[in-house]
């Protein structure tokens, strides 16, 4: 099988068991990348955001079961609001989807204006704030080994945001697949168990940050199996993207 699989920490439990068996060619690239792999036929299957499997949902299908949720807190999804600046709009990872769309919806809802994006390279946007200069969003890994300055930036956690504007958790990355080509849950549940069992050898090897900071961060404010106030948050997410004509 050809899988599409995230570079970064946090889909390391549910893409272990793939990525361990030897039985499958594997690409690594980001989310809003293998979306397009997905349809073009080059993959069978790929992590991609959420919101790109309701843009898609036309030619592919996705799976409710597992993915990369978050309750209260994600401490990757992060937007560094410019203190000092009045903003119109934000510098985006250019990686990430669903994040775009979430933050659009809460500074909607928050400021009552669609606020413009502009999708930048993480580099690009690193040096940004080194230079004090605009808002960003920065999602995953660049997100975690950010550095800002905080008497210039807010750095407001989405997760956060958007649990205590709703009560309800966030789905950020779904498993997805071309219709004709279904994948069985049970497939995706042997990755992840095996993921899941193995997270101490996960925490072990990444070596950019400290192993308290990584044990929260996949042990506690993390989750991978989809629950019902998951579901709840992303359809009320669904039903905002179509609001605002995000999808």
């Amino acid at each position: 099988m050809r899988i599409g699989l995230v570079k970064h920490l946090n889909a390391r439990p549910l893409t272990y068991g793939f990525e361990n068996s030897g039985e499958h060619e594997l690409l690594y690239e980001n989310p809003s990348v293998l979306k397009d792999e997905l349809l073009l036929g080059n993959l069978d299957l790929a992590l991609i955001s959420s919101i790109e499997c309701l843009r898609n949902k036309d030619k592919l299908d996705f799976s409710l079961s597992t993915g990369v949720c978050a309750s209260k807190r994600v401490r990757s999804i992060l937007f560094f609001q410019n203190k000092k600046e009045e903003f119109s709009k934000v510098y985006v990872d250019i990686g990430s989807r669903s994040s775009v769309a979430l933050l659009k919806i809460l500074i909607h809802k928050h400021y009552s204006f669609l606020i413009e994006t502009i999708p930048e390279s993480p580099k690009k946007i690193q040096e940004m704030l080194h230079l004090k200069h605009g808002s960003h969003l920065l999602f995953g890994d660049n997100a975690l080994l950010a550095n800002y300055d905080p008497n210039f930036y807010e750095c407001i956690d989405l997760a956060s945001w958007w649990y205590n504007s709703t009560g309800l958790g966030f789905c950020f990355a779904f498993w997805a697949y071309p219709k004709e080509k279904k994948v069985s849950d049970d497939l995706l549940y042997i990755s992840l168990e095996e993921g899941l069992k193995n997270l101490n050898e996960i925490i072990e090897k990444e070596t950019r940050l400290e192993k308290s900071l990584i044990e929260t961060y996949l042990k506690k404010e993390l989750h991978y199996i989809v629950n019902s106030n998951d579901r709840k948050g992303f359809e009320l997410f669904s039903e905002e993207c179509k609001k605002l004509n995000l999808i």
